[in-house]
């Protein structure tokens, strides 16, 4: 739930088939939020995601070319208590589409890529977390730097928006998360340890999010995540 953190803390052009009704459509879904209260989108389901707008600005790390439906392979949710909740919607081309709700409403969806992932040992991890010698870019540092994967190599600059403005460093939120997948008996856990960064896209009226996350599944996984987002409206969504 980003606007409360911040305040505290294969694919197709068709449109598919109907999706099998064997499975419950609120598999990954909080208690008293149904899949029409987020525009239909559910596990097992697939989205097409118009961000149309967004090509006319290269300055832009996030890229959005496809006008296909994917598969909603997974649903994570996360419970930030007093009735606020993130539920992530894991799409089959590496992005994933994440809906803020609070006391039932959906205030905000967001897209975020996978833009870069790193597999770490768990001492590598632990000191991604807590080192007490904090690098430059490292999660919870004031500012982070981060450069395109395209052939034209250029670095863009992220401000922190959680934790406090004028501090150096702040330490990451923590935050747990239960994912279900197509084949999932019961959800996965996997820990979070995020910060939030923002910047505003040049020429556009649009701000582009890095979400930086050391994550660990409990299992003996380790990775650091930077996840490179934006806003989406929810008439920009079209799920089946």
């Amino acid at each position: 739930m980003f606007n409360t953190l911040k305040a505290l803390f294969r694919a197709t052009t068709e449109k598919p088939p109907e999706p099998n009704e064997g499975r419950p459509v609120a598999a990954g879904l909080p208690m008293g939020i149904s899949q029409e209260d987020l525009e239909g989108l559910r596990l097992d389901g697939r989205v097409n995601i118009k961000l149309i707008g967004l090509r006319a600005h290269p300055d832009a790390l996030f890229r959005w070319d496809d006008d296909a439906y994917h598969h909603i392979a997974a649903v994570g949710h996360v419970d930030l208590g007093q009735g606020a909740h993130l539920v992530r919607f894991y799409l089959d081309n590496d992005t994933w589409l994440q809906a803020n709700i609070e006391n039932g409403q959906v205030l905000e969806y967001k897209l975020f890529d996978f833009y870069r992932v790193a597999h770490l040992s768990d001492t590598e991890f632990d000191d991604a977390i807590n080192g007490k010698d904090k690098q430059p870019d490292s999660i919870g540092a004031q500012t982070i730097a981060l450069t395109s994967t395209t052939e034209e190599a250029r670095s863009c600059t992220y401000q922190r928006v959680w934790g406090n403005g004028d501090s150096l460093w702040s330490p990451p939120v923590v935050f747990e998360e239960q994912v279900m997948t197509t084949e999932s008996v019961s959800a996965r856990h996997v820990t979070h340890h995020a910060m939030l960064y923002e910047r505003p896209i040049e020429g556009a009226e649009r701000m582009e999010y890095l979400l930086l996350s050391a994550e660990s599944d409990g299992e003996g996984s380790f990775m650091v995540v930077h996840n490179v987002g934006v806003d989406v409206a929810s008439v920009d969504i079209d799920a089946v």
